[in-house]
Formats: C-alpha cells, sequence, structure tokens
C-alpha cells in the first residue's frame, strides 16, 4: 500500500495565519463571533487558535472581551519596510506621474505569493478607483504591479506562487500556468504590463518593474483607472510610466533607468 504525500506545510500554522487576515484596516479589534463568522472555522477551532495567538504575542484580550492586535505584526512588517529606500524616492515621482496621467498610481513589493501596496497617489484621478489600498495586497497573477513584479524575477517568484494555486477572480484572470508564462514573457519582452479586468471587472493597468543598485528587483510601479480609459495602453502612458519607473531605479542606483532614459 503506497502511503500518500504529506502536504509541504503545517495546516494549524496556516489556520492561524487566515484567522490574523480577518482583521483589517480601521479593525484592530474583533470579537470571537465575527472572527468565526470571517474565517468560516467552528467556535472552538476559532477559540483555540485565538488563545495560541495571544499567548505567542501576536492578539490580546481586552476587557470587552474582543481580540486585538498586539504591535507584533507592525514590528515584523516594520523589519521590511524599514529597508526600503523606495518608500522615499518613489512617492515624489508618483505625484508627477499622477497629475500628468490623470491617473491612480501605484507602488507594490513581493511578499511571499503576493503583491503588497505600500503606496497609492490619487492626487490626479477625478475618482478613486476601489481597488487596492495601502497596506492591501494581491496575488501576483492578478493585476499589473503584481504581474511586473512576477515577470523581471520570475524565477524567484512563480514556484510558491504555482504551489499556492493560480486563484480566480474575474473571468478573464490568468489561470493557467502556460497563458500566465507566456504574459510574463510578452511582459519582460515590452518592458511593462498591461492589466484588463483580470483583478477587478472594469479596472484596467498598466505596470513597471523597479530596480535598486545591486539591480535587483524591488518595486513595481502602475498607473490604473477604467477600462475604457486605459486599454489599448496609450503611447504616451507608455512612455510616462516607463520613465517615472526608470527614474524611481536611477535613485536607488541602478543603472537599468538610465538605459530606459536614454531609449
Amino acid at each position: 500500500m503506497t502511503e500518500e504525500p504529506r502536504q509541504p506545510y503545517v495546516e494549524s500554522v496556516l489556520r492561524a495565519t487566515r484567522l490574523l487576515d480577518c482583521f483589517r484596516r480601521g479593525e484592530p479589534a474583533l470579537p470571537l463571533a465575527e472572527l468565526v463568522r470571517r474565517s468560516g472555522y467552528s467556535k472552538t477551532t476559532t477559540y483555540r487558535l485565538l488563545t495560541t495567538l495571544e499567548v505567542a504575542g501576536w492578539l490580546e484580550r481586552a476587557a470587552d472581551g474582543t481580540f486585538r492586535l498586539t504591535v507584533r505584526p507592525f514590528q515584523i512588517g516594520s523589519i521590511l519596510l524599514d529597508s526600503l529606500d523606495v518608500r522615499h524616492e518613489a512617492p515624489p515621482v508618483m505625484r508627477r506621474l499622477s497629475v500628468a496621467l490623470e491617473r491612480t498610481t501605484y507602488l507594490t513589493i513581493p511578499a511571499g505569493t503576493h503583491a503588497v501596496c505600500i503606496e497609492r497617489i490619487d492626487q490626479g484621478s477625478s475618482f478613486r478607483v476601489m481597488d487596492l489600498d495601502v497596506g492591501g495586497s494581491q496575488p501576483l497573477h492578478l493585476g499589473a504591479a503584481p504581474r511586473a513584479l512576477l515577470a523581471f524575477d520570475e524565477d524567484d517568484l512563480l514556484p510558491a506562487l504555482l504551489r499556492a494555486g493560480l486563484e480566480a477572480r474575474t473571468p478573464r484572470s490568468i489561470v493557467v500556468e502556460q497563458d500566465l508564462r507566456r504574459d510574463l514573457a510578452e511582459t519582460r519582452q515590452r518592458g511593462y504590463s498591461i492589466s484588463d479586468s483580470d483583478a477587478t471587472l472594469g479596472v484596467a493597468a498598466l505596470g513597471a518593474p523597479v530596480f535598486d543598485v545591486t539591480e535587483r528587483l524591488v518595486a513595481a510601479i502602475s498607473i490604473g483607472g477604467l477600462s475604457e480609459q486605459m486599454i489599448p495602453p496609450a503611447p504616451a502612458h507608455v512612455a510616462a510610466l516607463l520613465a517615472a519607473a526608470g527614474e524611481i531605479s536611477m535613485r536607488l542606483g541602478s543603472t537599468r533607468g538610465t538605459a530606459r532614459r536614454a531609449g
């Protein structure tokens, strides 16, 4: 009798991290009943996981019985964010881009199988698209900035994403590995990614990679808006996006930015 291979992860740890995902911006404390509802776990399982997270220092119990996030998640996140000079160099460039194109601009970084938005500028946009806010994340195969990250660091980022599975958010999401690899190759060839309704219906975006002094991919910048405003990509929009990504890269010491601007 052949023994089935074990999953290469600890189910209880995965459940605990998913429970932490139930907390949202503006909601640092939640009652047990709401955590049960959001997680889909039983009351007993949810309580046991919450108690474990409390002992580990990730949660604390408030006087009213709710469970509240401690400073621990912020401390862990700060280890990553404090090392990112791109957080300081990118915003001025993003503001100019947002005003010039009248589009929302985003800055994202890779984090495991997801891209996390660490900056968003709506300064030039006449309306706010409710798709990705600061602190929010998307799987690396969904959206322009995430796929720009994936395309220019495919060897490191793609294997884990494929193991996790390609989630479908809309009928236009790329969920077949062969199709995704083809899209990534096309992205590298043209120098920027194109997203149209694959993450949010009716929303499109263009994304470009940002590199540091070691020529390592550190982030991606993107512009987004309604599909009818973004597709097909306007040459002026593409040129402005690539110039902005190149400028940020140069500020970080990359020579790729110099080549882009010269081209």
